[in-house]
């Protein structure tokens, strides 16, 4: 005997809806919440909780800042509280409206570590002129954390391409983790690289891939450990970029090669749009 399945709960409902987009393709948030909003059919819902469905989907994917008064990437890393982010570089905090995507009421917010302050501008220096050779448009942000002994560095990087009239969007972000203390010649370097890509002409394909790096990183003056730095990341983008090419073309040879549809004996594409043509004319004329 079949049972009838119970309706799913609005916490259920928005835990999969949550789910979905933080799978959203690059630049595209704004269609998949209104695809799955005819989905739920509970306008209400989504509505209330489209801010906050904004906000982790913004920090997830490092959502650019861009105005006269900053220039950041909105991540965990720089949240003081609800809404509000800081801008290392400028020294400012700001308030962010997730859903608009405008930051406002910006104030005065200075670092007051000194030491710190200084290896993290020497970090995001060196950063930045890889990011502008590298990501057309990208962005970078570097953040420290200070604990009794020792500072964290978080270096945050992401290029986004969006291109709708060639019908494909991209993203290729990465965040970077290490720690010095004030008696450190070397220190472990952490590294996620994340690349998502959306495809949507001929078909929908959607590839999301990551990579973890670990590294060692030699600790000496701030401008030598900057640059070994930006050697390390480099030399980590691509190597990760031949891998994703090699794979491509694998996938080319099997899994997509599988996905296209065989030529007809004459191996000659088909003219669907002229038979549909012919079709209608002749059942046209023996309506006549």
């Amino acid at each position: 005997r079949m049972t009838r399945e119970q309706p799913l709960t609005k916490h259920e409902k928005m835990m999969i809806v949550s789910s979905l987009l933080k799978q959203a393709p690059p630049e595209e948030f704004c269609e998949a919440f209104s695809d799955l909003r005819l989905l739920v059919s509970d306008d209400s819902l989504m509505c209330q909780e489209a801010a906050s469905l904004c906000a982790l989907y913004n920090k997830l994917h490092f959502a650019p800042v861009r105005s006269k008064e900053c220039e950041v990437l909105l991540t965990r890393h720089n949240e003081l509280e609800e809404n509000h982010f800081f801008d290392p570089q400028r020294q400012v905090s700001f308030k962010f409206d997730h859903v608009r995507q405008e930051p406002s009421e910006f104030q005065a917010h200075p670092q007051e570590d000194e030491m710190g302050e200084a290896w993290r501008r020497a970090l995001y220096e060196g950063l930045k002129v890889y990011v502008s050779s590298h990501y057309p448009g990208g962005l970078c942000s570097v953040f420290i954390k200070d604990t009794a002994i020792r500072k964290i560095l978080i270096a945050c990087i992401a290029g986004r391409l969006h291109r709708p009239s060639a019908f494909w969007n991209g993203l290729w972000k990465s965040e970077w983790t290490f720690t010095l203390t004030p008696t450190s010649t070397s220190t472990q370097v952490a590294g996620t690289i994340m690349v998502q890509a959306h495809y949507f002409e001929d078909g929908n394909i959607h590839l999301t891939v990551c990579k973890d790096v670990a590294e060692t990183l030699p600790v000496t003056t701030e401008t030598q450990t900057t640059q070994d730095f930006v050697k390390l990341l480099e030399d980590a983008d691509n190597e990760f970029q031949g891998e994703l090419m090699e794979e491509y073309q694998r996938m080319s040879n099997t899994h997509l090669k599988a996905f296209r549809r065989q030529l007809p004996i004459t191996h000659s594409m088909i003219d669907w749009e002229k038979i549909v043509t012919a079709y209608t004319i002749n059942r046209e004329k023996e309506n006549l």
